[in-house]
């Protein structure tokens, strides 16, 4: 058994195995097809990342050397490189990476997703 935190709308919004202090927590069997759909639904993209992370990211595809090329092509670009501390996706910077190695919107949710687990 576990216990889920749900919304107005009734749809779970949280699932822990034990009672949390000060939540209003409905207690369900953990084979639950609610339950079951919530814990296999995949993890949220994160909207932003470090760059240590990010760069870690394009290491591991091999992509790093091209992305540095292209932030060291542009001036106000590597400007922005050396001044960001979080890199938000729809930021310029973050869309000439996109572009310049051609990643679809798919990979670039990977690539957030990995950028933000390995700081």
């Amino acid at each position: 058994m576990g216990f889920v935190e749900r919304n107005s709308a009734g749809a779970i919004v949280g699932w822990f195995r034990c009672e949390q202090p000060d939540l209003a927590l409905e207690e369900v069997a953990d084979d639950d097809p609610t339950v079951v759909a919530f814990l296999a639904s995949p993890a949220p993209v994160p909207a932003s990342c470090t760059k240590l992370g990010l760069k870690r990211a394009y290491d591991e595809l091999g992509s790093w050397a091209i992305v540095r090329a292209a932030i060291a092509a542009d001036a106000a670009v590597q400007e922005e490189w050396d001044l960001a501390t979080e890199l938000r996706r729809t930021d310029p910077l973050v869309q000439r990476m996109i572009t310049a190695l051609g990643l679809s919107d798919a990979q670039v949710d990977l690539l957030l997703i990995r950028a933000n687990a390995l700081v």
